[in-house]
């Protein structure tokens, strides 16, 4: 069964018959007059509700505004404002100057966190102020803005704030924890995404280590946590020192057979649960680490020594490649040469023929072309070379 809870905060100027409403299921608002423009923003639907409340000057420029979200999750005040207002997340205060230390204030019975800054708009400049609180299981942001200069009246809209809070719990203390517990002894994790590592203490006969997880937003009661918001607190709480630190608290605890106690509380220390694990499972996760490693040392020793054999097969490849080009160069240079050397023997043995000049005789001639007497005799039949003249063609045939 639904409960529901209502804060209606006191009214402080009387609400004008020409007043504006602006409702939602979250909260509802209500302006003093008809001077102000009230509008719901869709864009926070899915998460919670937004309302946007502005008053304009003559011309139309803003003169002050209020932006109200309500976040379903029970957010921790000062870390929401640090994370989406200080470090400037929020889209409203990317321009955001001067930004104060934050400090506490009150409203509406709880302890709210707040900054002041600056911010220029429109040749405006503005200041500033954000705001946040828990309201129910939800977490409320108030940014309101009113020009520099100009007296500010949007404290009368936000007196009128009245918020329908659903304090059905989605998710418990108890829940998380054991949510929690069974994530760290099945994956041996130092630290959830929705965990933080604050502490280390010994038990007095050193057989224990207890760590000290703190789990964020969470009381004892219960708390409505949104998943949209979990990849935020993982981005805020997963730390390498933390992890590092724990590293080496596990070998130390392997090495020395401790056991591990995580014990469990929320953000105002009160213990919501525990999980001892014993050195065994330390021993199974490192063994298992061990093997991992080793399989993949292996796996990349086995890649290596491909990438060996491949480049070593391509090496071997291209040198039989390089022998065989070298081998037809040296064939082709040989048939090169025999060509040649057969063409020369073709034209040397190609027939000649001599005209007899003046003061030769056939041994002259013979010598000249280094044949026989004989080899001339036998070339010319039908010419008595024992009586040859001047002009007279001779036929030389060279073996």
């Amino acid at each position: 069964m639904k409960r529901f809870l209502t804060l209606t905060l006191t009214i402080l100027a009387v609400v004008s018959a020409s007043a504006a409403t602006v409702k939602n299921e979250y909260f509802s608002v209500i302006t003093p007059d008809d001077s102000w423009f009230l509008t719901n923003d869709d864009a926070l639907r899915p998460y919670g509700a937004r309302v946007d409340v502005a008053r304009m000057d003559a011309r139309g420029a803003t003169l002050e505004l209020a932006r109200i979200d309500y976040i379903e999750g029970a957010f921790d005040p000062l870390l929401y404002l640090n994370n989406q207002v200080v470090a400037k997340k929020d889209v409203f205060c990317r321009s955001a100057s001067d930004i104060t230390q934050v400090y506490e204030s009150y409203l509406a019975g709880h302890t709210t966190q707040c900054v002041n800054f600056k911010k220029t708009s429109n040749n405006y400049k503005y200041d500033c102020e954000a705001m946040t609180f828990n309201v129910g299981y939800g977490t409320v942001l108030i940014i309101t803005a009113h020009r520099s200069g100009s007296p500010s009246l949007i404290n009368r809209v936000l007196d009128a704030i009245t918020f329908n809070v659903d304090t059905t719990p989605m998710t418990t203390a108890a829940q998380c924890v054991n949510a929690a517990s069974k994530v760290v002894a099945k994956h041996h994790l130092p630290i959830g995404n929705n965990e933080h590592l604050s502490g280390v203490e010994m038990s007095n006969d050193s057989s224990t280590v207890t760590l000290k997880v703190t789990v964020p937003y969470i009381t004892r009661e219960s708390v409505n946590v949104p998943a949209f918001v979990m990849t935020k607190r993982d981005a805020w709480f997963q730390q390498a020192p933390e992890a590092m630190k724990f590293n080496l608290l596990l070998n130390n605890i392997t090495q020395e057979r401790k056991n591990l106690k995580y014990l469990y509380v929320d953000t105002k220390g009160n213990e919501i649960g525990t999980l001892l694990i014993m050195p065994e499972e330390y021993e199974y996760a490192e063994r298992e680490r061990a093997e991992r490693k080793l399989r993949e040392a292996e796996k990349k020793q086995q890649e290596e020594l491909r990438a060996q054999q491949e480049a070593e097969r391509a090496r071997q490849e291209a040198e039989q490649e390089r022998i065989k080009a070298e081998k037809a160069k040296l064939e082709a240079a040989k048939a090169e040469e025999e060509a040649r050397q057969r063409a020369i023997e073709e034209a040397h043995r190609a027939p000649i023929t001599h005209v007899v000049q003046s003061g030769e005789n056939l041994t002259k001639i013979a010598k000249k072309y280094g044949v026989k007497i004989g080899d001339i005799k036998k070339a010319n039949p039908n010419i008595n070379v024992d009586q040859i003249k001047i002009g007279q063609k001779l036929q030389i045939i060279r073996n």
